[in-house]
């Protein structure tokens, strides 16, 4: 697999421009949806009969993970460096810059996989973190066993098993809203995979990382002042700040896929761009600001005390 030294490549990868109007009607972009990297045709379904096919089919880019993991020269930390530094500035550019790059390749059963299959951001953000445990463990649990077990927290369960929980409930979430019809065939034209819905978690954690892990860890000493208004206002809103950003960097992610960004192709009369900006929008932060705010109402601060419990 080359690398993509240059990033972005072309205009048109970070502004593509949607065809503007076809036999079915024409297209304009929501008011937060992004903007479709280009007009969604539906490709046909594929059946394939093969055992073998569908098992290697599965564990296609977990493979070549896997591989490239034991090959560095493989490894492509200059665009993983590139997602990171813009999912945090500016999640939008880079959907649209990386998945219209992935969207043109094309798979050999026909269908178009939007799952990394290069470790270098997984290998990044495992990185960080154990960083960021470390400094963590030495200003407040200074025991090497500690910090070991402070790594292994904030690796493991922090990252990838609550990564995983999230990963499973959103792909079957997202599959049964957005496939009626089909529901989990995984050879449907708008079967969204499992691994995509991980890529997704892990791209949005970085906010978590960066507000929670690195800001929060400078600003403690301010966050843990008894009986303080400021202590109490920045500590709940980076919790639940963040948490928030996490769920709008995830909807990015979700409509840069062409058939949920596409208001050509609509499912049961539904837009699926207008259903997911409607349950982020609508539901889940107006949740959150009665939540921070009754946080506030009551004294309860959240920062604080998830310090205390997280170091016993």
């Amino acid at each position: 697999m080359t690398k993509r030294l240059n990033l972005p490549y072309t205009t048109q990868d970070l502004f593509p421009q949607s065809t503007p109007s076809t036999k079915h009607g024409s297209v304009r972009a929501g008011s937060i949806a992004s903007t479709p990297s280009s007009l969604y045709i539906p490709r046909p379904t594929f059946h394939h009969n093969s055992t073998s096919f569908k098992f290697k089919n599965k564990f296609k880019n977990v493979r070549k993970m896997v591989k490239r993991l034991f090959k560095p020269s493989t490894l492509d930390f200059e665009t993983a460096i590139w997602e990171i530094f813009h999912l945090i500035i500016n999640p939008k550019k880079m959907y649209r810059s990386h998945y219209y790059y992935r969207q043109q390749q094309q798979q050999p059963d026909g269908k178009t996989s939007y799952t990394r299959d290069d470790p270098s951001f997984l290998i990044l953000v495992t990185g960080f973190l154990s960083v960021s445990a470390i400094a963590w463990g030495l200003a407040y649990s200074p025991s090497v066993w500690d910090i070991f077990k402070l790594i292994l927290y904030m690796v493991v369960v922090d990252f990838y098993l609550t990564g995983i929980v999230i990963a499973t409930v959103t792909w079957l979430a997202t599959n049964k809203l957005f496939n009626l019809e089909v529901g989990l065939n995984k050879y449907s034209a708008n079967y969204i995979e499992w691994g995509f819905c991980f890529d997704i978690h892990c791209n949005s954690f970085l906010v978590i990382w960066c507000l929670l892990y690195v800001v929060q860890f400078i600003l403690l000493p301010i966050i843990r002042m008894k009986k303080s208004i400021i202590a109490l206002v920045l500590g709940n809103s980076l919790y639940f700040g963040s948490i928030g950003y996490y769920f709008v960097v995830t909807f990015y992610g979700f409509n840069s896929l062409p058939f949920i960004s596409s208001n050509v192709v609509k499912l049961n009369d539904r837009n699926p761009a207008r259903v997911l900006q409607l349950i982020v929008v609508a539901g889940i932060l107006p949740l959150l600001a009665i939540a921070w705010l009754v946080t506030l109402l009551l004294r309860f601060n959240v920062a604080a005390k998830l310090v205390d419990s997280y170091f016993n």
